[in-house]
């Protein structure tokens, strides 16, 4: 009898439980909230945002979150508009929208990244056609210089190779490997406006663990989703690449970096290191893999930040006493000194955020790639990771 009142007392609540998830989702999410969401008065659009971004870091029930999900993805126009957000004349709104997709995107619902991120990746139409496998040869150096000057996102104001970042080589045979990868995000910043090695803070350790964190978690999340070990075949049709709404505002909001406030710079950097994190095939290509030829009038993290790279270059020419600047504003960020006056504050800020993101992009694909026998710091070589002392602590 005893056994018989459990199981008839299970079955009621995981009933109750879809009841109350089925009321949640219409008594409040599309009654109450939904208007509010759609609203133009800027109070109302960020109040909303906030409580909605609250209530999914609070949940966990799983019929809850479900209809959650399912307000977001399947309301008409609903997400499209709150990931336009993420890009909004208001930096609160922007900041709370971002703050809303990284809450999101912590959740074990395996359609928030199918629908919002994987489902426009799954073509592959990014890569340019006829060049899935990439070449063995390394390129010249003068080579990369063209090619970066003919990248379609330079514009032609950024032609003077001078003023450009050294260009990357294509690594040799073993192309991709986890030595080159991680190289390649640690090398990105220019040697000029590098800054975390003139407060001899911590080593590399630092960010290493914190990769491990996050790559752990992002993998206990998506473990029950079965994602496929290997990518897919390139889409047979010619297709211009759509990037899907979250990671075009993503990558525009990145490519305004120098420019934006710091701590939008810094929601917006968390939300892409989360991103990254994962394990599925076609993010660790899109983001993390330097290499990959892109087709034209497509992008990717890595073009974006060389980019950006090449504007700093331009940008930091008009900077007087630039190492001194930089090392005074990463003291005020650390709270060691109060100097908030100076000029190019914002510019200033954008670089050190800039150089805290390589580091972390090269630590997460540190941990998420398989080790090589030769790499530093892999088991057996008695070796530090790659260029350990270029991880500082974070600000």
């Amino acid at each position: 009898m005893t056994q018989q009142l459990v199981v008839y007392l299970c079955v009621c609540s995981k009933v109750l439980a879809v009841k109350v998830a089925q009321c949640f989702h219409q008594v409040w999410l599309l009654s109450s909230l939904h208007p509010q969401l759609i609203h133009t008065c800027e109070q109302v659009i960020l109040g909303s945002t906030a409580v909605l971004c609250a209530v999914v870091r609070l949940l966990t029930s799983w019929p809850l979150l479900d209809q959650l999900v399912h307000f977001l993805l399947k309301t008409p126009s609903l997400m499209p508009l709150v990931l336009q957000r993420c890009d909004h004349i208001s930096d609160q709104i922007s900041m709370m929208s971002l703050c809303l997709v990284e809450e999101l995107l912590q959740k074990p619902h395996r359609d928030i990244l199918d629908v919002l991120v994987l489902s426009f990746l799954q073509s592959r139409s990014y890569l340019l056609a006829g060049q899935e496998e990439r070449p063995v040869e390394s390129s010249q150096s003068s080579e990369d210089s063209q090619d970066l000057e003919e990248d379609p996102f330079f514009s032609d104001s950024f032609s003077d190779t001078q003023l450009l970042p050294p260009p990357l080589p294509h690594p040799p045979a073993g192309l991709g490997s986890t030595a080159d990868i991680v190289n390649s995000f640690l090398c990105l910043v220019p040697v000029q406006v590098r800054s975390s090695q003139l407060l001899q803070e911590g080593g590399y350790e630092s960010y290493v663990h914190d990769a491990h964190t996050l790559v752990t978690q992002c993998q206990t999340l998506s473990l029950s989703w079965h994602w496929p070990q290997g990518l897919p075949c390139p889409s047979e049709e010619e297709a211009h690449f759509l990037e899907g709404p979250l990671l075009k505002v993503l990558l525009d909001r990145l490519g305004r970096v120098l420019e934006q406030p710091y701590e939008l710079n810094l929601q917006l950097t968390a939300v892409l290191s989360r991103l990254s994190a994962y394990s599925h095939p076609l993010l660790q290509e899109y983001l993390l893999d330097p290499y990959i030829p892109l087709s034209p009038c497509s992008r990717s993290l890595f073009s974006v930040l060389i980019r950006v790279m090449g504007e700093l270059m331009q940008r930091i020419q008009q900077i007087p006493d630039l190492p001194d600047r930089l090392l005074n504003t990463r003291r005020d960020l650390l709270g060691m000194s109060h100097n908030n006056g100076q000029e190019h504050l914002t510019l200033l800020k954008g670089i050190i955020v800039l150089e805290e993101f390589c580091k972390e992009l090269a630590a997460i694909a540190f941990v998420k790639l398989p080790m090589e026998k030769d790499l530093p710091g892999s088991p057996g070589s008695g070796l530090d990771p790659p260029h350990g002392d270029a991880f500082p602590d974070t600000p």
